[in-house]
């Protein structure tokens, strides 16, 4: 029931089934408490009018209702609003029903006796007066359900108005529209374009698959087939995936070698239909029969004997497998090796059917992206430029050249403002166009938003309804999973069914990423993250109107429909209170999302408040970035349809009115405060599916009665009743469980009760003992803890057993992905994981004793044996094992190796695979860390000498390897090396030649130092590498100068240089023409410094040697131990900096005053780290008109302040002069006037926020919400 009404909304066939359960749902209520003459007449007629009401949506488009009837644009929504009306009183009902039945909980659990004895005698009475009391008590209820079905009674009578036009719609415009949409899209092999520009480098690529007539596909982009090949383009909307296609099948060597055969498929998919225009293209004739086995016939007599490039544009089908198959019957009994197939859609979904029914080796596709900057602005030039010479206006060349970079890079879109600009070709207008039109201008429906209205229109209706809502979030907005999921769960977006309500999102996620909707946005490899195009984003803001609304200016107000259901109010702060109060004109408000910069206003607080309250429609509310939301909490009792809370805080004592939400499901509170000892009823929500607090866990929160729970994290297990492990035991869909104070599980009885094997949708599990040093030498608690076999995600923390599970020994758990020992110090043995066949993470932390893995035996034995390891593993570390000598033999699935403070004293190796040969693997390995092994003397006979698993490294580092001594590292194998640091490795010596080593041009970061005689060939290197981005020098002790001006010119995205301790450097070199740099930090130079040193005393020549002239520097960020350097070039002329630190130089008696107001306008952050000769601050401080914070580190003789900006919202001075530290507690002192306008203020011992002073004690007391919360209400009085 919970989407019904959004449903309605959609008009798909699914509404009236949705409306027919909510109508059965009312009469149920109404026929128990108060039935009446007439109602089964009227819930009958309410039944008959369905078929009637289905009429009207089986026909009508809710995109473009308006058009079609102004009036029927209005029944809807009267239907609508009276489909919600009955679900919120049926809801109201329902959370009746649950606060009953939490209120017989609360007394036969909690209640004292005389409680008990007083409730058992009021239930006595039997269910006749219960019933009784119930109909007084939900009067106003009940009579909400009666009028709600009253006007769907009368929404239902307005349908025969609408039959007629149906009728009309049905024999006009439907039929028609359907066909519209797909001649819209007929395309053809022939470009309509003069010129193709923008995807040069796709279209060589796919040309050079064409052209190789075997059966081996391109390894970056193809599918392989064990009958004709595929190559699927996919792509948004507007990405040119035709135009690619249709510049393809023009060239030369294409109809050379091909006879090109072009269908457009579109929305209309049958295997006869797609048959015969394909047959009509390759004859140029129209087929003379209509049916499908003469038209296979003519098509195989037909292609028998030619090499055909087949292209199929614009796929949409990817469901209709039987249709596929009658479609590829007849090509796979060509036998033919030369032809191939070109396959454009939207879906990979789509491309996944193809393949798979042509018979397919799943491989690769190629993904049309946003095009890059240079070749966007190459086809943006050619649209805008069309028969000018732009080199006439070198302006407008500027100007355009900013507007192209805004465009994202997309082709249609480029195209159009191209094409448009190109009709108004002034400078004025297009510098207008850059300032005020681009962010808004959308161009026309029919030339952008047009192509992906139709990928929206074939969306099934309940992915339609999780799009719309994502129009809430901001442009580029990063969606984590599993916050996307819950949000649009406690929305009511989601309808219950066979499969768990996570289920069903995820999976309507999966598809509408599948369909192009959402990209993957890989970030974090716990977690999963989606991105939405920006086209997409702005498609999901059009077809949600009047439902959806994202505010983000109080002039939205006035366009907005009331009839909104889901409201997202952006900036807030920038909004007075009676723009707040406009909100209010939304009535039936479901879903509220806060989203700004706190603090706000107290009057504007007030006016949010109010909404809320007066929102009793509300499902969700989010509000994780206003501090002071404990007002908000004193109200949510009363919205009784609340699913979702995500706030800030909510004080202990305000927590009660949550704990009465009884349709709750999800509540994160971010409080790192104390925990939640006072809210113990919470342990009623018996429909609460996840609940966070801060990062202290439960506190006396009684979890046995929670059964929905889906996430339980930090549970900490205690002796004390309610807060027993058996607690755990009644939660059976649990799917993330983490237990905390394990070692206060007595014995196996108490672990066996917590039932971890029964719980079958549990697919992560963390359990952590806080005694670590301890031994146990019971292991049969641990053994008693064995989870389901279908855990995926495995952690064990702390245990201080002797030996590893049973469980995990004879891997019972086999459907493990992910497992991470850590800190159990008394295991010596882990056995062979080789059966955990789907393993893809294993880390191995803080096992001081561990000494093998897998059987002694088999470490010795050769590279041919079979594997300790799991087939599947791709990702391996290893930390903090001092007793481990050898590692097994890695798997060739491997991606990532990391390996710290192991005593290793031989570098793994990849194995085999069985029988399997290593040369038919291809290599994936992608990531080599290793760091901190003292006892590692050779990498020689290691996989870094395996050169087929060398070509895919982009990252290696050797750090901290002290006896690390011979090294043959094959840089020239590593094409693709973006990462390379070679550290604190002294006695390195290497096998090769200098020439050898030098690095790739692929890379992008690079860090050397103490790296033995590999140092010299790394720096004589550099001149090559133009595409870092990156360079930290440590320990060089060869270096004598920075590259030169020449080199440094070459650079074009070095953003990043780090020296240190590199004691003979004495010049800067040519670092002035590196105008790419934002980040520099030098510090321990001494020749440098020296050098630096004698020009305060006027040297010329020192300054000479100290650098080359010419300076092109912007630096963002900037650390120095040697603040003279900062007087001359090339750091002198910085005017752009916006952080500054002096760091390590004790002998700074001021600061340089110049250099400081020549950055006044930029300057935020200034930072002086042991100061400890620094006397005064400059008065001139009080110009640095954008400095927001200023950090001092041990001013001991630092007495007095000057005034300081009115900029400045945080000041730490650590350590000062006493009597300075005196002077700032005097009440109104010179010294405490100066910083009384600054925020937050620490000096010395005492903190001061918002002026209010605490003691070092009494501050570190005050929780983060505290403090946050004191200073927003302080700056609001």
């Amino acid at each position: 029931m919970a989407a019904s009404a959004a449903l309605v909304f959609a008009g798909k066939s699914v509404a009236t089934s949705a409306i027919s359960f909510l109508v059965n749902k009312a009469f149920s209520y109404i026929d128990e408490y108060c039935k009446s003459e007439n109602m089964d007449e009227l819930k009958n007629r309410l039944l008959r009018a369905m078929p009637h009401i289905q009429a009207v949506f089986d026909v009508v488009n809710p995109e473009l209702v308006r058009e079609q009837s102004s009036g029927l644009d209005a029944w809807l929504w009267q239907l609508r609003d009276a489909v919600e009306a009955a679900e919120d009183a049926i809801d109201e009902l329902e959370y009746y029903e649950l606060e009953e039945k939490a209120k017989d909980q609360k007394v036969s659990e909690w209640g004292s006796p005389l409680g008990k004895m007083k409730h058992k005698f009021v239930r006595s009475f039997g269910p006749a007066i219960n019933k009784t009391i119930k109909k007084i008590s939900h009067r106003d209820t009940l009579k909400r359900l009666m009028k709600s079905v009253d006007d769907l009674d009368k929404a239902a009578v307005g349908v025969s108005d609408f039959l007629k036009l149906t009728d009309h719609l049905n024999g006009g415009s439907s039929t028609s529209s359907q066909q519209l949409m797909d001649n819209d899209r007929q395309t053809s092999s022939t470009s309509s374009a003069t010129n193709f520009v923008g995807r040069e480098k796709e279209k060589e690529q796919i040309i050079g698959w064409l052209a190789n007539t075997s059966d081996e596909l391109g390894e970056t982009m193809v599918i392989k087939t064990n009958s004709i090949p595929i190559i699927s383009v996919i792509g948004h909307g507007g990405m040119g995936k035709t135009a690619l296609a249709q510049s393809i099948c023009g060239q030369d060597e294409v109809v050379k070698h091909f006879k090109v055969i072009w269908t457009t498929i579109s929305t209309s998919f049958d295997a006869t239909s797609v048959t015969s225009k394909i047959l009509e293209d390759a004859t140029r004739v129209k087929p003379s029969s209509d049916h499908l086995e003469p038209l296979q016939r003519d098509l195989k007599e037909k292609l028998a004997s030619i090499n055909f490039l087949l292209v199929l544009d614009d796929v949409w089908e990817d469901k209709k497998r039987d249709e596929w198959e009658k479609l590829f019957a007849p090509l796979k009994e060509l036998n033919t090796t030369g032809s191939k197939i070109l396959l454009t859609t939207r879906m990979q979904s789509v491309a996944d059917m193809a393949a798979k029914v042509m018979g397919v080796e799943r491989d690769k596709f190629l993904t049309l992206q946003g095009l890059e900057d240079d070749k966007n602005l190459k086809l943006f030039g050619h649209h805008a430029f069309s028969g000018l010479n732009p080199r006439d206006d070198a302006y407008l060349m500027v100007i355009g050249e900013q507007i192209a970079k805004k465009l994202r890079g997309c082709p249609l879109v480029t195209k159009v403002v191209a094409e448009h600009l190109q009709s108004n070709i002034t400078p004025e207008y297009w510098r207008k166009f850059l300032h005020q039109g681009l962010e808004h201008f959308k161009g026309t429906e029919k030339d952008i938003m047009k192509v992906l209205r139709l990928s929206y229109y074939h969306l099934p209706t309940e992915l339609q309804i999780c799009f719309r809502y994502c129009c809430l979030f901001p442009q580029d907005y990063i969606f984590e999973k599993k916050e996307l999921v819950q949000m649009w769960i406690g929305s009511g977006l989601i309808a219950s069914g066979i499969q768990s309500l996570e289920d069903t999102a995820e999976q309507f996620l999966a598809q509408l990423t599948r369909k192009s909707f959402f990209d993957k946005k890989p970030i974090w490899a716990q977690s999963e993250f989606y991105v939405m195009h920006d086209l997409m984003h702005e498609l999901a803001s059009n077809v949600s109107t009047g439902e959806c609304a994202r505010i983000v200016d109080p002039v939205q107000l006035q366009d907005e429909k009331y009839t909104v259901r889901h409201l997202c109010i952006a900036n807030i702060h920038s909004f007075s209170a009676d723009e707040v109060k406009k909100i209010s004109h939304f009535k039936n408000l479901r879903t509220i999302i806060i989203d700004c910069m706190p603090p706000l206003e107290n009057d504007t607080l007030c006016a949010l408040q109010m909404i809320v309250e007066t929102s009793k429609s509300l499902r969700l509310f989010h509000s994780a970035q206003l501090w002071n939301t404990s007002r908000f909490a004193v109200n949510f009792g009363n919205l009784k349809h609340l699913r979702y809370i995500c706030v800030s805080s909510i004080p202990q004592d305000k927590i009660c009115g949550v704990a009465g939400l009884y349709h709750l499901m999800v509540l994160h509170h971010g409080s790192s405060g104390t925990k939640i000892d006072e809210a113990r009823y919470l342990g009623n929500l018996e429909r609460l599916r996840y609940v966070s607090y801060g990062v202290h866990g439960f506190g006396n929160f009684p979890i046995s009665r929670l059964t929905s729970l889906q996430e339980l994290h930090n549970y900490r297990v205690e002796e004390r009743t309610c807060n027993q492990i058996s607690a755990v035991g009644s939660l059976r869909d649990l799917r993330r469980l983490g237990l905390q104070g394990l070692e206060n599980v007595k014995n196996w009885e108490e672990a066996k009760n917590a039932k971890l094997k029964e719980k079958q949708y549990l697919n992560s599990l963390f359990m952590e003992w806080s005694t670590p040093d301890q031994i146990m030498t019971d292991n049969l608690v641990l053994d008693h803890l064995e989870p389901h076999v279908n855990i995926r995600e495995l952690q064990i923390g702390g245990y201080p057993g002797l030996k590893i599970p049973s469980w995990i020994e004879n891997c019972s758990v086999r459907n493990l992905i992910s497992l991470k020992l850590i800190s159990c110090i008394n295991w010596d043995y882990i056995p062979s994981l080789c059966q955990l066949v789907l393993l893809e993470l294993l880390v191995l932390d803080n096992l001081p004793k561990l000494r093998q893995i897998g059987r002694s035996s088999d470490m010795s034995k050769s590279s041919s044996m079979e594997l300790l390891l799991p087939q599947s593993l791709n990702t391996l570390e290893v930390s903090k094992c001092q007793k481990l000598r050898e590692l097994p033999l890695l798997p060739p699935s491997l991606i990532s190796l990391k390996i710290h403070d192991v005593w290793l004293t031989k570098f793994p190796i990849i194995g085999k695979v069985s029988s399997e040969s290593i040369e038919s693997k291809s290599s994936k390995l992608i990531n080599v860390r290793v760091t901190n092994c003292p006892h590692l003397t050779s990498l020689e006979g290691s996989l870094l000498e395996q050169k087929l698993y060398m070509g895919t490294l982009r990252v290696l580092t050797i750090v901290d390897c002290k006896h690390l001594e011979s090294a043959s590292i094959p840089f020239e194998e590593m094409k693709q090396l973006k990462e390379l640091a070679v550290m604190q490795c002294p006695k390195l010596r290497t096998m090769r030649d200098a020439k050898d080593k030098l690095v790739p041009s692929s890379l992008r970061e690079l860090a050397i130092g103490g790296c033995g005689d590999l140092e010299l060939p790394l720096l004589g290197s550099l001149q090559l590498l133009t595409n870092l981005s990156g360079l930290e020098l440590q320990n060089c002790s060869s270096l004598l100068s920075l590259p030169s001006a020449d080199v440094f010119k070459s650079f074009r995205s070095l953003q990043n240089i780090h020296v240190t301790r590199c004691e003979n450097l004495s010049s800067l070199g040519g670092l002035g023409s590196l105008s790419s740099l934002q980040q520099l930090a030098i510090s321990k130079c001494s020749k440098l410094t020296e050098a630096g040193s004698s020009l305060l005393s006027g040297s010329g020549d020192a300054e000479e040697h100290l650098v080359e002239p010419g300076n092109s520097l912007r630096i963002s960020v900037l650390s120095l131990d040697l603040p003279s350097l900062l007087l001359h070039e090339p750091l002198k002329s910085l005017c752009h900096t916006e952080y500054l630190c002096i760091n390590g130089c004790s002998e700074t008696k001021s600061l340089p005053e110049r250099w400081l107001l020549q950055n006044r306008s930029s300057l935020r952050h200034l930072d002086i780290l042991k100061a400890e000769s620094l006397e005064s601050l400059p008065p001139s401080m009080q110009d640095l008109c954008s400095l927001k914070s200023l950090y001092l580190d041990g001013a001991l003789l630092l007495r007095s302040l000057p005034y300081l900006p009115s900029s400045l919202k945080n000041l730490n001075i650590t350590e000062c002069h006493p009597d300075l530290e005196k002077k700032i507690t005097k009440h109104g002192s010179s010294e405490l006037n100066k910083i009384a306008h600054i925020p937050d203020v620490t000096i010395g011992g005492w903190h001061f926020l918002m002026g209010k002073k605490f003691s070092r004690e009494a501050y570190h007391k005050l929780s983060d919400s505290d403090r946050n919360r004191f200073m927003s209400e302080s700056s609001l009085h």
